[in-house]
């Protein structure tokens, strides 16, 4: 004999309201290290970014080769972080980024560092989905970001002491990076800049259905290529980038 209550409709929202928020932050990687690495980070953002600050942590579950740490203790500590708008954990997959079969690109980097083409478009995949990630979350809940920052979750704290320095470049019309370990260009181990232009950044992986003219698909220098096309890029030295990561499997990282 129970009565339902009836159901209430929810009012539409209008989208001339929307909440205006500061910065996005979307987090990639293996599943570790975010108490060595990513935490750092996060406070030194805080500390050097005005306004509100969601995090978004797009990660994967994969253990890497030299992993030491059980998954378990990983994962724990990943679902048990606070700061964390959203937590997203995923498999790795099969990923086809659909190049022509007429385009024959060049995978290769510099100095003979290491490097796997599967990892390279899981890398990319990842950044796309984190990107789609914040935009679903802008509509599901009204709110407008101006700020959109990349970042591997491993990677040690080392940025300047505001990002808001009118002298190095402006937050509202460039995407600021880390320079290149290796050789004089980008490191695409960190980015901050307007989300409209963030944009290219992160879903570069859609271009790869394209062929470029160069046909070089090295990471990085595709990377700074690509963005060249739509935006202008800062490098500074005051920011860390990949070769200040902490390596995958480290005992002390968990």
């Amino acid at each position: 004999g129970y009565k339902f209550p009836k159901i209430i409709q929810q009012k539409s929202i209008s989208q001339t309201n929307k909440i205006k928020r500061r910065t996005a932050v979307c987090v990639t990687g293996l599943a570790e290290c975010i108490q060595e690495g990513w935490t750092l980070t996060y406070n030194n953002l805080r500390n050097r970014l005005q306004g509100d600050i969601d995090t978004f942590l797009f990660l994967s579950s994969t253990s890497s080769s030299k992993q030491s740490v059980p998954s378990s203790t990983r994962f724990k500590q990943i679902r048990s972080y606070m700061n964390s708008t959203v937590t997203i954990l995923y498999e790795d997959r099969v990923i086809d980024p659909n190049i022509p079969l007429d385009c024959k690109p060049e995978f290769q980097l510099r100095n003979h560092v290491t490097f796997s083409v599967p990892a390279y478009f899981q890398q990319l995949w990842s950044l796309n989905q984190c990107y789609d990630l914040v935009k679903d979350y802008e509509k599901r809940y009204n709110i407008e970001y101006q700020i959109m920052v990349r970042s591997r979750i491993d990677i040690l704290p080392k940025m300047p002491s505001t990002f808001e320095r009118s002298d190095k470049f402006n937050i509202n019309t460039t995407i600021l990076v880390p320079p290149n370990r290796y050789f004089p260009s980008i490191d695409d181990g960190f980015a901050i800049g307007p989300i409209n232009l963030m944009k290219h950044y992160m879903t570069r992986w859609l271009s790869l259905r394209e062929c470029p003219s160069d046909r070089n698909f090295h990471p990085e220098t595709y990377l700074n290529n690509y963005l060249k096309r739509f935006t202008t890029v800062t490098v500074d030295s005051n920011i860390s980038g990949a070769a200040d990561a902490i390596p995958h499997g480290r005992t002390n990282c968990h």
